[in-house]
């Protein structure tokens, strides 16, 4: 679920690198160009939506996350998720099953691929 830059399109502004919260996007080989590590890249989007020559597109096999939610019954309460979200939607106490705050999470993905316990479940 990554996003990758269309180096003909890439004009090397470094809006992409501002806008995203997880420091993905670098600079190229080439030391102008920027571009991304798909298996890095948590597919949030917000590069896509900043980029202004469109230089930033969807993976072939990219699919919008459209919500994300924790199993309890999985959820070991570790607070991982928590740590890594940039805008603290999961919440809970450690020990406990966490949830999270639906109106602060931007689906970015970055707690599902974080949780040892596969205990967060995201739906496209």
């Amino acid at each position: 679920m990554a996003f990758r830059i269309n180096e003909d399109k890439c004009i090397g502004c470094g809006a992409c690198a501002w806008a995203c919260l997880f420091e993905i996007p670098r600079k190229a080989e080439d030391g102008v160009k920027y571009t991304i590590d798909g298996e890095k890249c948590y597919g949030c989007g917000h590069c896509e939506n900043i980029c202004p020559n469109n230089a930033i597109e969807p993976m072939p096999d990219h699919k919008k996350l459209k919500k994300v939610t924790i199993d309890p019954e999985k959820c070991e309460g570790c607070s991982l998720c928590a740590h890594i979200c940039p805008e603290k939607a999961p919440f809970g106490e450690r020990g406990k099953p966490f949830t999270i705050m639906q109106e602060k999470c931007m689906q970015c993905g970055a707690c599902a691929v974080r949780c040892r316990f596969d205990a967060i479940i995201t739906e496209y």
